[in-house]
């Protein structure tokens, strides 16, 4: 009688786990590394496989025909050396520590290496610390890095909050472009069109010298038939 016989299928639950674990350790004495990130004057050794795991935009550097490549010391231009280290050290653990003082620079590297997951971790992070007196910068700084949903959120925040926000030095410390932004939107928390027009010669009178050219052209976002008819414009 032959003896009978069963196939079976064993799943090591912790394998990849205890895989990443073994290459953060690698990671850690230098050991296997294929490549160097050099960023300003910090060298960070790494393993591609395991960059290109984790990173859409070392994906492609990595695995296309391109220069990089081949190269065994990839420059990182224009990044901060501090949030390179953590999101490399990030890809081996899935850990990250978010800080006030580290969250922009994260943000823009994030958004540079296509790291979905931190990019969104970074923009809820920054939704949590709006304030009157940061909302301008953090709405400014969604603007530039594409970050669709915490740009709408600060502004909505920044149009709420207006009656405070004027009172900060973010505000009068906005570029005239960015200024005839907020005056061209219609969703300001304001009592009246005279609110509007004081904050703008609020905003004027902090660099007079400089900033009376923009008057004219600013005063077209005021909605004058809504002044009061004594109402005067006056610098």
């Amino acid at each position: 009688m032959e003896p009978c016989t069963s196939d079976e299928f064993f799943q090591a639950l912790n394998h990849a786990e205890q895989t990443f674990k073994k290459m953060e350790n690698y990671l850690r004495h230098k050991q296997l590394c294929d490549v160097v990130l050099v960023a300003g004057d910090r060298r960070i050794p790494a393993h591609r496989l395991v960059l290109s795991s984790v990173s859409d935009y070392f994906a492609a550097m990595f695995t296309n025909d391109v220069r990089e490549a081949r190269q065994e010391e990839i420059k990182m231009e224009g990044v901060d050396p501090n949030a390179l280290w953590a999101l490399v050290q990030y890809g081996y653990t899935g850990r990250l520590e978010l800080k006030e003082d580290n969250i922009e620079c994260l943000l823009s590297t994030a958004c540079l290496l296509q790291l979905s997951q931190v990019v969104e971790a970074c923009c809820k992070f920054l939704m949590k610390q709006l304030h009157p007196s940061n909302c301008l910068g953090i709405r400014s700084f969604a603007d530039a890095q594409g970050c669709t949903d915490l740009h709408k959120v600060a502004h909505n925040y920044t149009m709420e909050n207006f009656m405070e926000v004027i009172r900060n030095q973010e505000f009068l410390l906005l570029p005239a472009t960015e200024i005839a932004k907020l005056l061209a939107s219609d969703d300001m928390n304001i009592p009246n069109e005279e609110t509007i027009l004081n904050a703008l010669l609020t905003w004027v009178r902090h660099d007079l010298e400089q900033r009376r050219k923009d008057l004219s052209k600013l005063l077209a976002y005021i909605r004058l038939p809504l002044l009061a008819p004594q109402e005067h414009i006056e610098v």
